[in-house]
């Protein structure tokens, strides 16, 4: 795909992997429209890197009608949709038996994105790609005792991926990038000397940076040839062993 001129929405842009990807995409000629919630100073960050077309939309991804009312204003903008990039999520320490910290998670990081996608499609007029943001926990023998339901909601989400991609081709390409640990607001106020350490923890011996996950995407998205892939970038971190 060729990607100047084409129109791209971003969930969860005002911040972080999906704040390199908006600007990426940008930059590569994208009209870009972009979701946030809370982080307004962060979404007009960002809105000031991209072309003069592009957009950013507050979303409450656990409210269906915010969904919704985003979706209307895309039509009424643009028309059409070329490429989503489901980025958004949540993600903090929950416990493997509370049922409603499970339901939260669930909510946000698939549910949501099940909801963000078909209203997409519609729009795409059965040609686009599509790709979603997932993680190095969402694979089992990866995943992170303290985060189970994320892991969980993570694993589900690659598996949709996978059922998008076979009901979707071949007009529209569904990929998935799961990435390891990347330097973004959802770590918290961590010093330099702490993501160091973390970062020691992959065999890169480093954190990843957000514009890297972007430059994949924009590879993927350009490619034609790929689908019901989940590509890792996870700084070789699902290698280590004991």
């Amino acid at each position: 795909m060729d990607l100047k001129n084409k129109v791209a929405v971003v969930t969860g842009g005002s911040s972080g992997i999906g704040q390199a990807i908006c600007i990426a995409l940008a930059n590569e000629g994208c009209d870009v429209v972009f979701t946030y919630n809370t982080n307004e100073n962060g979404a007009n960050e960002t809105l000031h890197k991209l072309t003069k077309n592009s957009y950013k939309y507050n979303v409450n991804m656990e409210q269906e009608d915010s969904i919704a009312e985003f979706f209307e204003f895309i039509k009424d903008k643009y028309k059409k949709i070329d490429i989503l990039v489901n980025n958004h999520g949540i993600n903090k320490p929950r416990g493997l038996f509370e049922v409603d910290d499970w339901k939260k998670i669930f909510d946000v990081d698939l549910f949501s994105v099940v909801s963000v996608t078909g209203k997409a499609v519609d729009l795409m007029n059965d040609l686009g790609k599509v790709i979603n943001i997932t993680s190095v926990y969402g694979d089992g023998k990866a995943c992170y005792k303290g985060i189970a339901p994320y892991g969980a909601a993570k694993a589900a989400l690659n598996h949709y991926t996978q059922m998008l991609a076979k009901n979707l081709a071949p007009k529209i390409l569904v990929n998935a990038i799961a990435p390891g640990y990347v330097r973004t607001p959802l770590w918290g106020s961590k010093t330099e000397d702490e993501f160091n350490e973390a970062g020691k923890e992959q065999l890169i011996e480093r954190m990843i940076e957000p514009s890297e996950i972007a430059q994949i995407a924009v590879a993927v998205l350009k490619n034609d040839a790929v689908t019901g892939e989940i590509f890792m970038v996870d700084g070789g971190i699902s290698l280590k062993t004991v």
